[in-house]
This record gives C-alpha cells, sequence and structure tokens, in this order.
C-alpha cells in the first residue's frame, strides 16, 4: 500500500501519464491494432493478418525509402555532431567568452526556425536557373558544377541532407558548449602544464566528458532523421522518388 507522500507523488505526475497515454501509447497501440486490418476509414475494420505487413516487405519501394532513410541518417546525425564537436573544440581554445557568444547564437539561429520555411529558402538556394549555388560557381569559373541539384537523382538526397546538417549542427555545438562548461576547467589546465597536444585533450578530456551530451545530441538527431517528412516534402514537390523518403511512403 502508498502511504500518504506516495499517494501524494503519484498525483503529481498522474497529469503527464494521462496526457502520454491519451495522446501517445493510446494513438501508438491503436495504429498497431488497425495495422492487421484492412479498413477504409469509414467502414468497419477487417482483419487480416499480416498481409499488410508481407505487402510493404515484398514493395521495392519501401526498401529504397528505408535506404534513403539510413543516407539521411548520416546527414541528420553523424555530420552534425561530429561538426559541432570539432567547432566546439575550436571555439574554446581559439576565442574569448564574447565571441564565443555571438558565434553560438549566430550558429543555433537556423535551429529556430521551422523545416519547412528553410527547406522553402534552400529550394530557392538551389534553383539552377537563377539560385545564388548556382550563379555563384558560374561566376566563379565552374560551371560544369553548377548542378540542378535537387531536380538530379544523384545530388537530390546529399543535397537535402546537407541542409539538415546546417539545421542541426548549431543545435548540437550549443549543446556540446554546455557540456564543456560543466566540466572541471582544472583538467585541462593539467593536460597544458604536461605538455598535451590539442588532440590529446580533445580524445582524453573533452570526448569523454561530454558523453552525456553526445547520447542527447545522437537521440535527438536520430529521432529527427526518422520525422524528416517536412524538410523533404517541401524540397522534393514535383519530383516523385527522387527523395523517397519512409515518412513519405507511410503518407502515401
Amino acid at each position: 500500500m502508498l502511504n500518504l507522500s506516495g499517494w501524494r507523488n503519484f498525483l503529481y505526475v498522474l497529469p503527464a501519464v494521462l496526457v502520454y497515454a491519451v495522446f501517445l501509447l493510446f494513438p501508438l497501440l491503436a495504429s498497431l491494432g488497425i495495422s492487421f486490418t484492412e479498413w477504409d476509414g469509414t467502414s468497419l475494420p477487417v482483419f487480416s493478418g499480416v498481409s499488410n505487413y508481407l505487402r510493404m516487405f515484398s514493395d521495392p519501394v519501401f526498401w529504397i525509402a528505408l535506404g534513403n532513410n539510413a543516407i539521411l541518417m548520416l546527414f541528420y546525425t553523424l555530420l552534425p555532431i561530429g561538426v559541432g564537436l570539432l567547432l566546439c573544440s575550436f571555439l574554446y581554445d581559439t576565442r574569448n567568452n564574447s565571441e564565443r557568444s555571438v558565434l553560438r547564437i549566430l550558429f543555433f539561429l537556423p535551429y529556430i526556425m521551422p523545416m519547412a520555411v528553410l527547406g522553402v529558402v534552400w529550394r530557392w538556394l538551389y534553383n539552377p536557373a537563377f539560385g545564388p549555388i548556382d550563379q555563384i560557381l558560374r561566376a566563379i569559373g565552374l560551371p560544369q558544377l553548377a548542378l540542378s541539384w535537387l531536380g538530379d537523382f544523384t545530388w537530390a538526397l546529399p543535397a537535402v541532407g546537407l541542409v539538415a546538417t546546417w539545421y542541426f549542427f548549431g543545435f548540437c555545438l550549443v549543446l556540446f558548449m554546455a557540456g564543456l562548461q560543466r566540466m572541471d576547467p582544472s583538467l585541462l589546465e593539467a593536460a597544458d602544464l604536461d605538455g598535451s597536444s590539442r588532440r590529446q585533450k580533445f580524445m582524453r578530456i573533452t570526448l569523454p566528458g561530454l558523453r552525456p551530451e553526445l547520447r542527447i545530441a545522437l537521440l535527438l538527431t536520430v529521432i529527427a532523421s526518422l520525422k524528416a517528412f517536412d524538410l523533404v516534402y517541401v524540397d522534393d514537390a514535383g519530383r516523385p522518388g527522387h527523395l523517397h523518403h519512409g515518412d513519405q511512403h507511410l503518407y502515401v
């Protein structure tokens, strides 16, 4: 039996548990149940067993979407974390507090913008006719590199992935800089006295000290890569198949 304190604690978390159950747990279980039926959304669902899953796994488009998901995960996860780590270490080694604050704000700005808005902006930047990227490449004498970035099956996915990298690396940078601020500065000072190089300090002090932040960044960016619908949908408008993605496959 719960004592009075236990019941009080339970009542504190009850609203959050109810919200979680109603808006997340129940829809998840309902979707799982519906996946074993044939249902058009209006009539009564008819149980169909695992036929929906067999049809999904036998669909070649599903495997294409899954592969694109894996590629996008690289741009959503590994590249932002890597760039954020290196830039964080560089800023702490070469910049003072005021410069770090300004740069941190500038790098974080893309993250506060809606992803769909960024998709529209970058679709304009990538435009082969009047987009600034191709215009600059032609102006500096590299017309062979001026491509239809979003209209090419080879470059469409990396082009969109780089937008995601640009979007998330500022978030990772701010997260890692916050992690460095909680670390004991005497560790780096002792490493300097021992004559450790910048690489040694990064690998043996900075990186191990940022493990909690790395786990958070990895978790959030992986989740974002699996939900990358808005950016892909906006940039793939009118070009079905170029960026076919897991969320788009569900949407279609």
